[in-house]
């Protein structure tokens, strides 16, 4: 079994019960791309955290969880891909005891380069016998016992080990990975995507990153490469059939859905139909920014989180 603790950002500041039913649809969302990609899994809720626990012997690599810039296949590239999730960790889970955090902080220094710096970066939730600052010196007394060629530097150090303790239990990690961020899909109501080229299906994915649910009305043989991406952020993509500009209002009424997502720039914009509302995401965007979020939507660049930073 291996074990990633997953954070979310802006839906944590939503009133309690929205918060509750949105970390519900987030836990249905993590299940069910898990499932796509042949992985069993069992998630956990712990004020503020997520905590996917991973069968062994899936059908994608665990390992690949551990590096940089994880694979949209890995066990870290699928959850790194939902909507919801800022950033991820692959964690190791021990009792909340300092003595056996401080065998497992002197086994992890022992491996760190010679002469390199590192930090302990404690974080604690719950009632101990321990303050967060005693938790991290005695931590990193254990590494400097086994590591005296080590120094610290707690502000830009080589290496750091994340020790986040939660009650009885407790987590030690190494690194922090970006996650997509946004809310979890199928909070936000539903769109219509008015699909012609790559761009719309560019704009599409802004909108699903904010929660809503998409529909696709394929105004032609769409680029396979973004279609098919899509699909891997929002699985079950339902699509339409090519539909005039102009009867995509009634089209929208008919789907209730909540508006119709374009992707003009300012050379291709038109004056929409009456009647609905229109979402242009890209309007105000600059062409490069717009190619960053293609090659997020296409998997080619790690999604945009706080990878290497403390986590909130």
């Amino acid at each position: 079994m291996s074990l990633f603790l997953l954070r979310y950002g802006e839906l944590g500041l939503k009133a309690p019960g929205t918060r509750r039913r949105y970390e519900q649809k987030l836990a249905d969302n993590l299940l069910q791309r898990l499932a796509l990609a042949g992985i069993e899994a069992r998630i956990e809720r712990m004020r503020g955290r997520f905590f996917a626990h991973i069968a062994e012997g899936g059908a994608a690599p665990v390992g690949a969880a551990t590096a940089a810039s994880p694979d949209g296949d890995s066990v870290a590239g699928v959850l790194a891909r939902t909507f919801g999730i800022v950033s991820l960790s692959p964690v190791e889970e021990l009792p909340a005891e300092l003595e056996l955090l401080g065998e497992a902080a002197a086994k992890w220094g022992a491996v760190i380069p010679q002469g390199a710096s590192f930090a302990i970066r404690p974080r604690r939730t719950g009632s101990h016998s321990f303050t967060s600052q005693q938790l991290g010196a005695d931590l990193g007394a254990a590494v400097l016992a086994v590591r005296p060629d080590l120094k610290v530097n707690l502000s830009a150090p080589d290496h750091a080990l994340y020790a986040e303790v939660r009650d009885k239990r407790a987590f030690l990690f190494r690194e922090v990975l970006p996650a997509v961020g946004g809310l979890p899909l199928h909070t936000q109501g539903k769109v219509l995507v008015h699909a012609e080229n790559w761009r719309d299906l560019v704009a599409g994915w802004l909108l699903a990153k904010r929660g809503c649910t998409l529909e696709l009305v394929e105004q032609g043989l769409l680029p396979a490469a973004e279609r098919t991406a899509l699909e891997r952020w929002h699985p079950r993509l339902r699509s339409h059939p090519a539909t005039p500009l102009e009867e995509l209002p009634q089209l929208a009424l008919r789907r209730k859905a909540l508006g119709v997502v374009v992707g003009w720039d300012a050379q291709r914009m038109v004056t929409p139909p009456a009647g609905m509302t229109w979402h242009a995401p890209l309007l105000a965007l600059p062409p490069e920014r717009v190619a960053v979020l293609r090659e997020i939507l296409l998997e080619k660049r790690d999604p945009e989180g706080p990878s290497g930073k403390a986590p909130a």
